[in-house]
């Protein structure tokens, strides 16, 4: 009876917790169904997803292709794996026992036509692909786990040798292409077929009409679906293997079609360029702003294409003629210093607008487009920092008008033969025939020489690093980059003059054999030969829509914008006004965009007369618009359609500087703020020491179009060089006769201060040399 007992007391304490824990079981069980206690269960493969699931692939008879390993995720959408995969392919229109496609059920690798299979001699299966020679779709399927993948269209046909763009076709039975009934049931899209040597504008999409080629066979409807891209990056979007392209930015690329593991050019798309660029400040009238040093001027553009679509994010080049005081960018203007710049926007390629090399001007992409101009005025007065030089000296001296002081000169390891100051004030770029210097103006000390870079420097780039540089002995013209430090590139030739564009895009160079010489990045070296001419100084136009360049008996106008055609001209002849006949002449323009300033001598000894070239018309072809009409100014806006010329209109007047005789003019330098320009010019042989005169020509006001002088302090032959002050205060004239620095004050015309530098003379034993080379930066701003 006790045994009986035990036995049952055991039996209850070992089923009891076994109950328990069965019950348990069943409840965290039924959590791992998909639905309930039975069925599918979390983890378990139910759907299997085989790329590509829209257009399926492409095959040429014979050609092998890996397919990308399935994906597979359960009930819940996890991420599962399946240790084996099984590939299969079907071709439901074929009755017949050769297949279309074949598959390696293990790998998944397809064959267009038929794998080998149990082959004598040791053969491995799946190792080479017999093509049928037969057309059609095949469709590939994968399987796992009891869960099946969705069809895949193998699409299978002769070598495709030709993929072409067009336009839609209209019969579908005898020219087959993409926009037919019978190839868009695969790849359905609601967008309009592309028309091509059209544009689509910005947020627009077009689908890619395509025909594919065996030869001379159209075989669009068994080819399948390529992939395009697009060989200019960031202008179109493709879907898939829809064809469907969506406009990001405007600008013509080449489209390359990929299909059956081949590439080829397929054909040219184009986004619709802007037709206008519109920049704006809140506090602007009539295109003029006034900003304190030291504040921030939001800018804001509006750029509209050909067809009135607003485009945004577009790569804008902005543009201040006067960046010491007043740097611009995409979303501001911010004056540091007192002054004036006039500010500008471009739309300009390879960043902006582009278009393949053979292709500049179609539908008008590939070609620059300006905006209109902003004038930033930045009110009070600034002190000057002057680093004066010779080339008849090997010393350098640096004075500072906050004191006054003139400092012992600093001595240089050559003698320059000339001076530029970089924009950012930090460098001072000096040529010699031994070697180019560059000095820091932070320390009053050089920074480094370059003896493989001699010659004369003609310009310095607005990057403040790049130098172009000529070597009359070697003949060469170079473009060097002295932060890198390397060259960037050379041109045969001996330069006289030259300049830079103020985004420093473009390059323009004279030279000894009046040949005008065209450098960007863009277009590489461009020549143009302008010996009818002769060619014998150089300047941007402002807005930057070309450049003026002054010859023996014209002035020659020169567009940026291409005129199309066999070769492009890249930058072709805008306009050309006789002057009369010169044997020296210096040209600058204005920051208002309304003159060109050229003070040419018509024999040496003579009087000097300046031509004030003014744009009374200027055009530009709008095609079915017609023609837009500038008045005063240079054009804005687009460039003229393919094959038009554009035209700058040109008038002068001439006005001769009386109170001058001189052997040579060196300089002409036009105020920030466009109403007066300084002549600077050199001495005639037994010229008197008292007396010389400065002129100074009027732009506007009631001395519009007459010359003035400034009688400078006895001692003084010539005023040999000249700069101005960034606040337009003063004009610093480097003098021959007495060899100093003249002060002049503006406001009235006056000689108000002279600086002796005291530069020791290398012809001159105990001498003092001309001070020929001058340059400045502000020094700080002070009250008005």
């Amino acid at each position: 009876m006790r045994r009986r007992f035990l036995s049952l007391f055991i039996l209850l304490f070992f089923a009891l917790p076994v109950g328990i824990s069965l019950s348990g079981c069943a409840k965290g069980t039924s959590s791992a169904f998909c639905s309930g206690t039975i069925g599918p269960r979390v983890g378990d493969p139910q759907t299997i997803t085989l790329n590509p699931t829209v257009g399926g692939l492409s095959m040429s008879y014979g050609q092998t292709q890996n397919v990308t390993t399935p994906t597979a995720v359960d009930c819940k959408n996890n991420t599962v794996s399946i240790s084996k995969i099984t590939y299969a392919t079907v071709d439901p229109n074929n009755a017949s026992n050769v297949p279309v496609a074949d598959v390696n059920p293990t790998t998944g690798q397809l064959c267009a036509g038929t794998w080998n299979r149990n082959n004598p001699g040791g053969v491995a299966d799946y190792t080479y692909c017999t093509s049928s020679g037969k057309s059609g779709v095949a469709e590939l399927t994968a399987a796992g786990s009891g869960a099946n993948s969705n069809k895949v269209l193998v699409y299978v046909h002769p070598l495709i040798t030709a993929i072409t763009l067009g336009t839609a076709s209209t019969d579908c039975v005898n020219d087959p292409a993409t926009n037919c009934p019978q190839y868009t049931a695969s790849a359905v899209t609601s967008a309009s077929p592309y028309v091509p040597n059209t544009c689509i504008s910005f947020g627009q999409s077009a689908q890619l009409v395509t025909r594919f080629f065996a030869g001379s066979q159209n075989v669009t409807y068994s080819a399948g679906h390529a992939t395009f891209t697009a060989q200019t990056a960031g202008l179109l979007n493709f879907e898939d293997t829809s064809g469907v392209a969506t406009a990001i930015a405007p600008g013509t690329t080449i489209v390359t079609a990929n299909i059956a593991q081949s590439t080829s050019t397929a054909g040219l798309m184009s986004v619709c360029p802007p037709k206008t660029i519109t920049i704006s400040t809140a506090n602007a009238t009539n295109g003029n702003v006034i900003i304190n040093p030291n504040t921030t001027e939001p800018l804001t553009a509006v750029v509209k294409d050909v067809n009135g679509v607003t485009l945004t994010g577009l790569t804008l080049t902005v543009t201040s003629t006067n960046p010491i005081a007043a740097p611009a960018s995409s979303s501001s203007i911010a004056p540091v210093f007192p002054g004036v710049a006039a500010i500008n926007a471009f739309c300009l390629p390879p960043t902006c607008n582009p278009a393949p090399y053979g292709n500049v001007g179609l539908l008008g992409t590939g070609k620059p487009v300006a905006s209109n101009t902003i004038t930033s005025t930045t009110p009070g007065s600034n002190s000057t920092r002057l680093w004066v030089g010779s080339t008849d000296s090997q010393y350098l001296v640096p004075i500072d008008l906050t004191t006054n002081v003139i400092p012992s000169p600093i001595k240089l390891p050559y003698t320059p033969t000339s001076m530029i100051m970089a924009q950012n004030g930090t460098t001072i770029f000096m040529g010699s025939p031994e070697a180019l210097m560059t000095f820091g103006t932070t320390n009053n000390a050089l920074l480094a020489s370059y003896p493989s870079i001699q010659g004369s420097l003609l310009t310095v780039s607005p990057d403040s690093a790049t130098a172009v540089i000529s070597d009359s002995s070697r003949k060469v013209i170079t473009v060097f980059n002295s932060a890198t430090p390397a060259i960037v590139t050379t041109y045969n030739g001996v330069g006289t003059r030259a300049a830079y564009t103020p985004d420093g895009s473009t390059l323009y160079v004279l030279t000894t054999d009046n040949h005008l010489l065209v450098y960007s990045a863009f277009t590489s070296w461009q020549n143009y030969d302008l010996s009818a001419t002769g060619t014998t100084d150089v300047a941007v136009a402002i807005p930057s829509v070309g450049a003026f360049v002054t010859g023996n008996t014209a002035v020659n106008a020169r567009s940026y914008c291409p005129a199309a055609g066999t070769p492009t001209i890249f930058y072709p002849q805008a306009g050309n006004l006789t002057l009369s006949a010169a044997v020296n002449d210096r040209a600058a323009t204005t920051n208002d965009g309304k003159h060109l300033l050229d003070v040419r001598l018509a024999t040496s000894g003579g009087t000097p007369v300046v031509n004030d070239v003014t744009f009374p018309t200027s055009t530009a072809n709008d095609g079915a618009n017609g023609t837009r009409t500038f008045t005063g100014v240079l054009p804005t806006g687009d460039c003229p359609e393919a094959g038009v010329a554009p035209v700058f209109g040109l008038a002068a007047n001439t006005t001769a500087s009386t109170s001058v005789t001189t052997t040579s003019v060196t300089g002409i330098y036009p105020t920030t703020d466009s109403t007066q320009a300084f002549t600077t010019y050199l001495p005639v042989s037994g010229a008197a020491s008292n007396g010389a005169k400065l002129p100074v020509y009027s732009t506007t006001g009631a001395t519009a179009g007459t010359v003035t002088s400034v009688t400078l302090a006895n001692g003084a032959t010539a005023p040999v060089t000249g700069v101005l002050s960034s606040d337009n205060k003063f004009f610093f004239a480097g003098t021959s006769g007495d060899n100093q620095v003249h002060q002049i004050t503006r406001s009235t015309l006056t000689d108000s201060t002279q600086l002796n530098p005291k530069l020791p003379s290398l012809t001159t034993t105990g001498g003092t040399a001309v001070p020929n080379l001058l340059v400045q930066y502000p020094r700080s701003v002070t009250n008005n």
